[in-house]
């Protein structure tokens, strides 16, 4: 549930003291969970008041969410489960937070701690565990500042606060910012308050609708799938649920015969959830025009403007792009010993980074679906995925020997359809898009860029984010093409694209 962990948390509560409020933040409260207007499972806040670390009351909040997902062409359905605890102290300050979530049978556990004048976190992924210590912000705090605001007849229309956290799922820093946009009763007679929270990190705005008494009655993000969290009774939240099949493919309007030819690719994007805008971003390689809400994209194949790079990169301009992160160990032993096995005694860039992409495309085993995100050391223990553990893996190797990369996400097309698909960028004297899961070392125009960010948590959540926007309703339209010399590699036999 993101930013909303303490959102419907309190009661009716009217003591000024910070104590005497915590002693009456207790209860439990049950919501379904729908995407694309289809239930697909449910919701609970629970909160308590128990003895804290210092021996005063504290505020214990947990908000566990629980969906079913299917793939299409898939037999079984998949398990989302995400729970969050919040512990306040007396005061209602924020002491520490605890994430526990299980994607698609994929555990992964945050703790986040405020210790004094830092936050100490400890991340345990895929059985590997990583700590850190991070500042913390000036303006810490959390949205139960907005309850209380709403409990003390504070709000109006135009009320906003703002305040930093720690998002432990990004692994930094992120800025928040609440506005009460409208006020309006409820059907049972209450007054109540829509609110719309954005993030600075990420491009999602939730919009919460909080009674007068403090009480979450709803939040929703309209703009992606058109998530939707609406409190209901226990019984009705844990009603049987039909899972949300999801399908990769957007089937084309014409066949292309042999897309690894495609010099140039015009198309048109739309969507029936609304306006395609701002969803494709103009690069080297593609011309976006807006038209009636819909985007026109003409991408091209990219040709090579410089000579290369000796390696290891160490322009500082690409230093973000050299980073460790928890999605790709760049200093991990095992990784950094089978990059250099790898690469071998090349010293060129591009030649180097052309060895890894196809190895990466001649070694993994390659699956119909990996729906988990998994680490690029992970990918590197188990040696199978999609095309998303192809370029997790490709970016991670690549840095360990000095390659800035990238992971980038977008449409690819292949055998009369346009599939959801991930590749990578990197820097070999010039960016370059190139794909491991399909062999090219130079990415052809059936490519369609959408997002692409340094291989961490937060680049790959907004990359999720912006394909997520119209997943399901987008359509694709081909406008014109021209098709040239063969390229190398291509999507394998019966594999789907995702």
């Amino acid at each position: 549930m993101g930013v909303l962990v303490t959102l419907g948390a309190l009661q009716t509560a009217t003591a000024a003291d910070p104590v005497d409020q915590v002693r009456q933040l207790v209860g439990t409260t049950w919501y379904t969970v729908s995407i694309l207007g289809q239930r697909v499972g449910y919701a609970y806040r629970a909160a308590s008041v128990e003895n804290g670390p210092d021996g005063r009351p504290a505020l214990r909040v947990v908000q566990k969410m629980h969906s079913l997902l299917m793939l299409k062409g898939m037999d079984e359905s998949l398990s989302v489960q995400s729970e969050a605890t919040s512990t306040y102290n007396a005061d209602l300050t924020p002491i520490e937070l605890v994430i526990n979530n299980n994607e698609f049978g994929r555990p992964r556990k945050v703790q986040a701690r405020v210790q004094g004048d830092t936050i100490e976190v400890v991340s345990n992924s895929g059985g590997a565990e990583t700590r850190e210590t991070v500042p913390k912000p000036d303006d810490f705090g959390t949205d139960l500042q907005l309850v209380l605001d709403i409990l003390a007849g504070k709000a109006r229309v135009g009320y906003r606060i703002e305040f930093t956290t720690y998002d432990p799922d990004l692994g930094k820093q992120d800025r928040h910012v609440m506005t009460v946009t409208e006020k309006i009763e409820l059907q049972d007679g209450r007054e109540a308050y829509v609110v719309c929270s954005k993030s600075s990190r990420l491009p999602v705005e939730i919009k919460s609708v909080i009674a007068a008494d403090g009480e979450l009655m709803s939040f929703s993000t309209p703009s992606l799938m058109q998530l939707t969290v609406q409190k209901a009774s226990e019984a009705e939240a844990l009603r049987t649920a039909a899972p949300l099949v999801l399908s990769s493919e957007i089937a084309a309007d014409r066949q292309i015969e042999d897309a690894r030819r495609l010099d140039m690719l015009k198309v048109r994007l739309s969507a029936t959830t609304g306006s395609t805008g701002q969803m494709v971003p103009a690069t080297r390689r593609q011309q976006v025009q807006a038209e009636n809400g819909t985007t026109v994209v003409t991408v091209n194949r990219h040709s090579s403007v410089c000579t290369g790079a000796l390696l290891p990169v160490t322009d500082a301009r690409f230093a973000s792009y050299l980073s460790p992160s928890q999605m790709a160990q760049l200093d991990d032993p095992e990784v950094v010993s089978k990059a250099r096995q790898i690469v071998g005694e090349e010293t060129d860039a591009r030649a180097a980074a052309h060895k890894i992409v196809m190895w990466v495309h001649d070694n993994l085993q390659k699956v119909k679906s990996e729906p988990r995100l998994v680490s690029g050391r992970e990918v590197l223990q188990q040696m199978s995925g999609d095309c998303t553990e192809h370029a997790v893996l490709a970016a991670t190797l690549a840095g360990a020997v000095g390659i800035p990369c990238k992971m980038v996400a977008g449409l690819a097309y292949a055998r009369g359809a346009f599939y959801y698909h991930a590749w990578v960028e990197l820097y070999v004297g010039e960016w370059v898009e190139m794909d491991p899961a399909w062999g090219e070392p130079a990415v052809d125009a059936g490519h369609i860029r959408l997002a692409a960010g340094r291989a961490d948590m937060e680049a790959l959540a907004n990359m999720a984010l912006t394909v997520g926007k119209h997943l399901g309703s987008l359509k694709v339209q081909i406008l014109d093409l021209r098709l040239g010399q063969p390229n190398a590699g291509g999507p394998p036999q019966g594999a789907t694209e995702e």
